[in-house]
């Protein structure tokens, strides 16, 4: 098992450790399913070890890097640069929130639950208290019902 450690915004790092029924640990790896597109991105994106760089893993997320019956090995290919792991960040963010703003909808048009409790729950659920405030999350899922809203205008 090969695995590469990552920096990432510490509330995302939180919410996949969580999802994936982890405690918060970057020495504890995550194992994606190979129908992840996280799986096929990282998988992608792994390079060779660049010459010079420390192979101390630095980083508060640590994935196993996928095997696949071809293509890279991952015993060569076995670094992400820190331009790769922001692209692996924005993957996180969009799979945290295509899980949130339904989530929220849902709750709200039938469940009858306020946008600001369910946030608080889906918060507390993934233990991101501490990591995020949830004026922030609500304000990018408000910026997103906007943009959703002028989509259907035109």
């Amino acid at each position: 098992m090969v695995t590469v450690t990552i920096s990432i915004k510490p509330y995302l790092a939180a919410y996949l450790y969580a999802r994936h029924g982890q405690s918060f640990n970057p020495q504890q790896p995550i194992q994606l399913s190979h129908i992840s597109p996280l799986y096929h991105l990282i998988h992608q994106l792994t390079t060779v070890h660049p010459k010079g760089v420390s192979y101390r893993p630095e980083g508060n997320i640590t994935f196993v890097i996928p095997t696949p019956a071809y293509g890279k090995n991952p015993l060569v290919y076995n670094y992400i640069g820190y331009d790769h792991s922001i692209l692996i960040e924005t993957e996180i963010m969009t799979e945290m929130k295509t899980e949130l703003y339904p989530y929220l909808l849902h709750n709200k048009y039938h469940n009858g639950v306020m946008f600001k409790k369910s946030m608080a729950t889906f918060v507390d659920k993934y233990g991101l208290a501490e990591l995020v405030r949830e004026e922030t999350l609500m304000q990018a899922f408000q910026r997103w019902r906007i943009k959703v809203k002028e989509n259907e205008k035109e």
